[in-house]
């Protein structure tokens, strides 16, 4: 049995293209604040160790 005509992979990939085009700027937000607050963290544990 040959499927590969019941699924139109160019379909979903745009779907899929449009649809991370449109979340992303979204989903950056909450990942650039994590990453900032991660790198705060390290840098004010390294200031705190280095007065020590």
């Amino acid at each position: 049995m040959n499927v590969s005509d019941v699924w139109d992979w160019d379909f979903f990939w745009s779907m899929f293209r449009n649809f991370m085009a449109t979340a992303s700027p979204f989903v950056m937000i909450p990942v650039v604040v994590i990453v900032v607050g991660m790198l705060l963290t390290v840098i004010i544990r390294a200031v705190a160790g280095a007065r020590k």
